[in-house]
């Protein structure tokens, strides 16, 4: 199989399969997961993690 046809296929299969997720949707009232909303380990604020808490920075030695 050439590359154009494998790559056609695969645009075909994804379009299925995004009709296919949009009738199970449907079918199920549309409810989808909602994302947890990540909270910091160092100061236990939401939006941010660790690796970038703004307490951290302050709280750093110079």
């Amino acid at each position: 199989m050439e590359l154009d046809s494998k790559i056609a296929r695969f645009k075909e299969l994804i379009a299925k399969r995004e009709e296919l997720d949009a009738e199970l949707s449907g079918l199920l009232g549309g409810a989808g997961r909602e994302r947890r909303i990540s909270r910091c380990s160092i100061c236990d604020e939401p939006g941010h993690r660790a690796s970038t808490c703004p307490s951290k920075a302050a709280d750093a030695p110079n």
